[in-house]
């Protein structure tokens, strides 16, 4: 009995490619009430795949405890109608949810029930040391998408600040450098970076 035979033309027209499962927040949060992930675990999301974040380094805890000081008191000062949100979450849709370091908001993102959109902040900070090519590399795009007004990044390993801003895409067209001697502005105020980048 003659065996049946494929031609390579017919077995590639009906294979395809496997793709990577996409969650959501979700399946996220099912994920943690059926203990897959532990209460204290953080697991950001991006673009429907899971990324657990690293431990921060003394340092780094530092550096947000400085930063959420300087800020609050500025707030304070000034009377300004913002909250400073510390390492909480932030998304741009069912697939993008992540845990920067600090964000400024308008006060008024509590009266919301949803968790808080990129686009709502005044401001997005990432404390970089360890994490400098992810926080670059695979956060700084999600937050263009997202349409994010501004977002510095505290880069610890080179004693500098980079701040982005003008998103397009998953670009941001504007790139300004600051190095630790400089000053920023913020609030109609400005910040020694000094304080910051020595900590």
């Amino acid at each position: 009995m003659p065996i049946a035979t494929l031609s390579r033309k017919s077995i590639s027209s009906k294979q395809k490619s496997p793709k990577p499962y996409k969650f959501t927040i979700n399946h996220l949060k099912k994920m943690y009430e059926a203990g897959i992930f532990k209460p204290e675990e953080k697991i950001e999301l991006i673009n429907g795949e899971t990324y657990k974040m690293t431990p921060i380094g003394f340092r780094h805890m530092k550096t947000v405890d400085k930063l959420n000081k300087i800020l609050n008191s500025l707030i304070s000062q000034e009377n300004l109608p913002y909250v400073v949100s510390i390492q909480n979450p932030i998304k741009i849709d069912s697939k993008n949810l992540l845990y920067p370091d600090i964000a400024i908001y308008p006060e008024e993102i509590y009266k919301k029930e949803d968790i808080p959109k990129i686009k709502d902040a005044v401001l997005i900070i990432e404390i970089s040391d360890t994490t400098l090519d992810y926080d670059r590399e695979v956060k700084l795009p999600v937050y263009a998408k997202g349409k994010a007004r501004e977002v510095w990044i505290i880069n610890l390993k080179d004693n500098i600040l980079e701040k982005y801003t003008q998103p397009s895409k998953k670009l941001f067209k504007s790139i300004h450098i600051y190095q630790k001697k400089e000053k920023i502005k913020i609030f109609n105020e400005k910040i020694e970076l000094s304080e910051i980048l020595n900590s």
